[in-house]
């Protein structure tokens, strides 16, 4: 992977990549780290790879960043990301505390 950009949108942790494929162009590469919606950390990055290359490494890196944000925005990514992968060993990797359901008088 020649260049990396780490992001953070709605909760969700990731980072961004081009990876060289052989033919000499590059394809971006999203990898997750931390779920959004359930806030778990990934003891080992969930890797989303985007339907195209590219010629260059920034255009790629443009291309997975922007396919990551509208994945998230339109909550596709929840169908992409395993519910059942480890969890990486920190207090993070845990579901946040939710508040007590109070019943009405």
């Amino acid at each position: 992977m020649d260049q990396e950009q780490r992001h953070q949108i709605r909760g969700y942790e990731f980072h961004v990549a081009g990876a060289l494929e052989k033919d000499g162009r590059y394809r971006g590469m999203i990898l997750i780290s931390k779920r959004g919606d359930t806030l778990q950390v990934y003891a080992k990055p969930v890797l989303i790879e985007t339907p195209s290359s590219f010629k260059s490494v920034h255009a790629a890196l443009i291309e997975a960043s922007a396919y990551a944000q509208e994945l998230i925005y339109n909550g596709a990514i929840k169908a992409l990301l395993p519910a059942d992968a480890p969890l990486a060993d920190t207090q993070a990797g845990t579901q946040a505390p939710q508040p007590p359901d109070f019943v009405g008088n």
